[in-house]
C-alpha cells in the first residue's frame, strides 16, 4: 500500500486510433514523480494509464458473477477448478488462497493506490490548478473510490492509500465508516470538477463524467453495509435524480434494448444515451476483452472443421441459472413477451446449418441455454474465435440508474413515483415500447413484494452485468436466493439431486483476506483476516 508508484504512461497517441480505445497507449517510463504530476502531458497518460489498468481488470469480472442466482459456473468448470467452485459454492475452495480473489484485490488496490499519489499532490494545489490539472484530479478521486467500493462491498474493512490522518497506518484494515468516509469524499470531489458528456470538450469514452460520479455516489448510499451508517435512501435518490434529469441520457432518443448490445452500434449516439460508462474494447489481439471466450459453449467449440469461429464457442465459463433462463410458467424469470429475454440468453446452438455432439461430455450441460449478451459478430468478418471478443461491457446504464433511482423513491414514501417509473421506462422498453395492462405493476405493492419485484427486474434488465451478488448482499436476499436457484448449493440440476445441499454460512458472504495481503503488509497479521476463514 505504500509504496510510491513510479511508472507512467508517456508516448504519444497514434494519429488515427479510435479515441476510445487503449492500444495507443504506449508502454511505461520511469521518471521522478514531480515530472509526472506537474507535467500536463504526463499526468495525462499516467490518467490513461489508470484508466487501462481499471479496465482490465474488468476484462473478465467472472468472479463478480460467481456465487449468485444468476450465474454458475459450467459442469466441467466445477470439477476441474477449486478457485471458481469455491466461490460459486461457498466452501472450501473460497479461502485465503483463492486466485481469483487475489486478483480482483490487487487490481482494485493497484489502481486505488496509483490514484492515491496522484490526488496527493494535486490536492495540495486545488485552489491554483488550472481547469486541467483538476480535471486530473477528478479522475484520480473517481478512480479512487469506484475501486475502494468494489473492494469493501467484497472484502468488508480494507487498507486504504493516501487518506489524510492516517499517516502510516493507511495499510492497517479500516472500519467500515472510515472507508464510505473516503470513497464519499471522492466521489464529491470527482463530482466537482469532472464534465457533463453533453459538454464539447468530452470526447473520449474512457474517462469518467460527472453523472458516472453522481451515479456512483448514488450507489454508495444504497448499497454502503448499513452498519457503516452511510446508507442513505435520500440522499441516494438525491444522486440517482441528478442523472435521471440529465438530458443527454434515456427520454425520445433512448435506444431499444437491442441497440444497448448491437457491437455495430456502440459508436452511435443512440447507444450512448444508455451507456452512463461502458469499458471500452475493441477485437484488436491485447484490446479485446475475450469475455465470451469464457460464457460460450465447449460443445460448439469442438465442432468442426472450422466452428471454433462460431459466435457462442467458448468453455462454458459462466452460465445462467436455471432461474434466469426459464420462463415464469417454469418456475423461471422470464414473461412471455419481455424482448430482453432473446437478447440476454442464447437457446439456439445450430452453426452452418449444424447442431454440435453432445457426444462425450460428461456434465451434459455444454448446450443448456448460454449467455448472449456478449456474442460479437464482428469476430466473423475477420475469421477470428470468440478469445478476440471486443464488445464494449456496460459498467453503469441509464436503466440501472432509474431502477435505484425508484428503488429509493419506494423507501423514501413515493412509492407511486418509483414504480411508475419502472414501469414507463424499464419495463414499457422490455415489451418493445407497449406495456401490456397485465404486465403493469401495481402502485400499491407493499415492501416485500415489491423488493422481490424489484429483484427480478434487475436481473432481467442487467443480467451478467456484474451487479447481481451486490445487489443481493445488501437486501439480505444472497443465501435464500442462492440456496434455491444456484444448482452446486442447492444441489439440484434439471430437478434431480447432483450434490448434496449447501448451507451457506454466514461469514463467507464477505471474501477472505488474501492470504498474500497478511503476510506481506507488515501492518497486517492473521488476527486482521474476516471471521471464520
Amino acid at each position: 500500500m505504500k509504496t510510491t508508484i513510479l511508472f507512467i504512461l508517456i508516448a504519444a497517441m497514434t494519429l488515427f486510433a479510435s479515441c476510445s480505445k487503449f492500444l495507443d497507449v504506449a508502454p511505461e517510463s520511469k521518471i521522478p514523480d514531480e515530472a509526472i504530476f506537474e507535467n500536463a502531458e504526463n499526468l495525462d497518460a499516467y490518467m490513461l494509464g489508470l484508466y487501462k489498468a481499471w479496465r482490465d481488470g474488468h476484462r473478465d469480472r467472472i468472479g463478480m458473477y460467481m456465487g449468485t442466482d444468476e450465474a454458475n459456473i459450467g459442469g466441467n468448470q466445477w470439477r476441474d477448478d477449486n478457485a471458481k467452485r469455491g466461490l460459486d459454492m461457498y466452501q472450501e475452495g473460497m479461502n485465503s488462497t483463492n486466485g481469483i480473489a487475489l486478483g480482483i484485490w490487487r487490481n482494485r488496490h493497484e489502481v486505488a493506490s496509483r490514484a492515491a499519489n496522484a490526488i496527493t499532490s494535486l490536492s495540495q494545489t486545488e485552489s491554483t490548478n488550472s481547469d486541467e490539472f483538476n480535471l486530473r484530479l477528478a479522475e484520480a478521486c473517481f478512480l479512487r473510490g469506484v475501486n475502494y467500493f468494489e473492494l469493501v462491498q467484497m472484502f468488508g474493512a480494507i487498507p486504504l492509500s493516501g487518506m489524510e490522518g492516517l499517516g502510516e497506518s493507511n495499510s492497517s484494515r479500516q472500519p467500515l465508516d472510515v472507508v464510505y468516509k473516503m470513497i464519499e469524499a471522492d466521489f464529491v470531489k470527482a463530482e466537482k470538477y469532472l464534465p457533463d458528456p453533453a459538454d464539447a470538450s468530452y470526447q473520449d469514452l474512457r474517462r469518467a463524467t460527472k453523472p458516472l460520479a453522481q451515479a456512483m455516489l448514488g450507489k454508495l448510499y444504497l448499497y454502503a453495509a448499513e452498519e457503516s451508517g452511510f446508507r442513505d435512501y435520500e440522499k441516494a435518490a438525491a444522486q440517482f435524480e441528478k442523472v435521471y434529469n440529465n438530458p443527454y441520457y434515456g427520454g425520445t432518443g433512448a435506444p431499444t434494448y437491442s441497440v444497448i448490445f448491437d457491437a455495430n452500434s456502440e459508436s452511435s449516439a443512440q447507444h450512448q444515451r444508455e451507456m452512463v460508462y461502458a469499458f471500452q474494447f475493441s477485437n484488436v489481439s491485447g484490446d479485446q476483452s475475450s469475455i465470451q471466450w469464457d460464457m460460450g459453449s465447449r460443445a460448439v467449440t469442438n465442432m468442426t472443421p472450422v466452428e471454433a469461429t462460431a459466435l457462442f464457442a467458448g468453455f462454458d465459463g459462466i452460465m445462467p441459472t436455471e432461474y434466469a433462463y426459464e420462463m415464469v410458467s417454469e418456475g423461471g424469470l422470464w414473461e412471455e413477451g419481455d424482448v430482453r429475454r432473446e437478447e440476454s440468453i442464447r437457446y439456439d446452438f445450430t452453426w452452418n446449418g449444424q447442431t454440435p455432439s453432445m457426444s462425450g461430455y460428461i456434465w451434459g450441460d455444454e448446450l443448456d441455454p448460454h449467455i448472449k449478451k456478449f456474442e460479437d459478430p464482428r469476430i466473423l468478418e475477420q475469421g477470428l474465435s470468440t478469445y478476440y471478443s471486443g464488445k464494449n461491457v456496460p459498467f453503469i446504464r441509464f436503466s440501472d440508474v432509474v431502477l435505484c433511482y425508484a428503488e429509493c423513491l419506494y423507501h423514501i414514501g413515493r412509492q407511486n413515483e418509483g414504480i411508475t417509473l419502472i414501469n414507463d421506462i424499464v419495463r414499457t422498453r422490455a415489451f418493445g415500447g407497449t406495456l401490456p395492462g397485465t404486465m403493469r405493476w401495481s402502485t400499491d405493492m407493499g415492501e416485500a413484494e415489491f423488493t422481490a419485484n424489484l429483484m427480478d427486474e434487475r436481473m432481467r434488465e442487467l443480467c451478467f452485468e456484474g451487479w447481481r451478488k451486490l445487489d443481493l448482499m445488501r437486501t439480505g436476499l444472497l443465501k435464500n436466493y442462492v440456496e434455491k436457484r444456484n444448482r452446486w448449493v442447492s444441489g439440484m440440476y434439471k430437478q434431480e439431486r447432483i450434490n448434496p445441499a449447501v448451507s451457506i454460512e454466514n461469514f463467507r458472504l464477505l471474501w477472505p483476506i488474501p492470504l498474500d495481503e497478511l503476510r506481506q503488509n507488515p501492518n497486517l497479521t492473521d488476527a486482521d483476516q474476516n471471521p471464520g476463514y
